[in-house]
């Protein structure tokens, strides 16, 4: 009997000690599988010629904005060698200032740029200019492009990503008051303040006028085709950090009579906001002045009360005018005197009857 149970605890054991050690040399396979770089081949060279890139802001125009991209090419290597590196920008981006690339046939967005004398353990940053070419301006988007070193055999590294953050949708308020019409001119003051959290590097301020009469002389005021020729844009390409104000003076020429001109931000859709849009209306013409009047837009964008604006102060309510007729103290005495001489009755009827 001691035998089967001498052989069962046996086969236990073995079954226990072949499922510890199972895990341990399938992690053992795994681990030995080589990782090969998409760049290369079983059995050559590690790359020596690396490339990085820093995270890219794209700001200023706000219809094509740009921003800076800048590609630190580095030599691992121990000998002196030429530096390149390969270029992918996602869709919606492309190269303004390309400087040492050269697009690359057959790969859509792709260049290779560089190619200076690195020595050994040396680097080298390039600076390029990466542009949105999206067809209609997008805000709030994040997509990403990748570099990857290369050597003069073109032997190259595995590509390393980086970052386009294009501008996020953020609040501006605009405001606009119109002078007097001298000689066939007015000056029109605009203010906008940025009411974001965080800076801006440009803003677009649309100008239409009608009817016909009115003409934006300065500052520059383009026909970019957006306005279908109602108009036109002054573009801002200042930045503007959260909190303060851009106020400058547009210069119109008037003639006739009774006009106005309407002004708004663009693009629309960047801001979250509603007072986005102003009209204001001129007056008079000719040699005098004319009464100015600012009125509040028409179209969806109209400007809600401004919140800084104390409520009213509620009417008081009117007095309340004297009570006239009897009061309830009156009847309280009356009532009093009723009961006193009905008393007085009763005791001399209980008299007179004792006489009796």
């Amino acid at each position: 009997m001691n035998r089967p149970l001498r052989s069962g605890i046996l086969g236990a054991a073995v079954l226990a000690l072949s499922a510890l050690a199972a895990p341990t040399v399938a992690g053992a396979a795994a681990a030995a599988l080589p990782t090969v770089s998409p760049s290369t081949t079983v059995g050559s060279a590690a790359p020596t010629i690396l490339a990085r890139a820093d995270i890219v802001f794209l700001g200023g125009d706000p219809w094509n904005p740009s921003g800076p991209l800048e590609v630190k090419v580095v030599n691992e290597g121990g000998t002196a060698a030429k530096g390149f590196f390969v270029l992918r920008l996602p869709p919606n981006a492309g190269l303004t200032a390309r400087g040492d690339c050269r697009a690359v046939d057959g790969a859509t967005r792709t260049w290779v740029c560089g190619g200076a004398e690195l020595p050994a353990g040396g680097d080298r940053t390039y600076r390029l200019t990466v542009t949105s070419s999206a067809a209609q301006p997008v805000f709030g988007v994040t997509e990403w492009g990748s570099v990857a070193g290369q050597d003069a055999t073109g032997r190259a590294d595995r590509p390393t990503d980086f970052r386009l953050n294009w501008p996020d949708r953020t609040t501006l308020r605009l405001r606009a008051t119109a002078g007097p019409v001298v000689d066939g001119a007015a000056t029109v003051r605009v203010r906008v303040t940025n009411t974001g959290t965080f800076d801006i590097g440009g803003y677009s301020l649309n100008v239409a006028t009608t009817p016909d009469g009115v003409r934006v002389t300065a500052p520059g005021c383009s026909d970019s085709g957006r306005m279908t020729g109602v108009g036109c844009e002054i573009l801002r390409g200042r930045p503007l950090a959260d909190g303060t104000a851009d106020s400058f003076d547009v210069r119109v020429a008037a003639t006739g009579g009774t006009t106005s001109v309407r002004l708004w931000l663009g693009p629309t859709n960047r801001y979250t906001n509603r007072d986005t849009s102003v009209t204001v209306r001129l007056t008079g013409g000719g040699s005098g002045g004319g009464g100015v009047t600012t009125t509040p837009p028409t179209d969806p964008t109209t400007a809600p009360a401004d919140p800084t604006t104390p409520p009213a102060t509620p009417a008081p309510e009117a007095a309340e005018p004297p009570r006239t007729g009897t009061t309830t103290v009156a009847y309280g005495l009356i009532g009093v005197s009723l009961l006193t001489l009905g008393g007085g009755l009763v005791l001399l009827l209980r008299r007179r009857l004792q006489r009796g």
